[in-house]
């Protein structure tokens, strides 16, 4: 079952996608634009995926896939945590 979750991010749309890419880390990769696109990466526990959508100010982060272990609130926590770091 997916997890959706939104983040508002009022900034450049281009620091957006590059703090993705930051918080996807090495072993991921992302294609898309400034609208939309599709993400995965792994972490030591197992292989992540999903996409996101921007509409103005916000965010929308889908995770399609994650490792069993990893619970849904601490992806979001990461994401929050990368896309707000300065």
């Amino acid at each position: 079952m997916a997890n959706q979750f939104t983040i508002s991010y009022p900034g450049d749309k281009t620091s957006l996608l590059n703090k993705i890419k930051s918080s996807i880390g090495d072993k991921g990769n992302l294609a898309g634009d400034d609208q939309h696109g599709n993400f995965e990466g792994s972490t030591p526990l197992g292989k992540f995926s999903g996409s996101y959508s921007i509409d103005g100010d916000n965010i929308t982060i889908t995770i399609d896939k994650k490792p069993m272990l990893i619970s849904n609130s601490r992806i979001q926590e990461e994401f929050e945590k990368a896309l707000n770091d300065k």
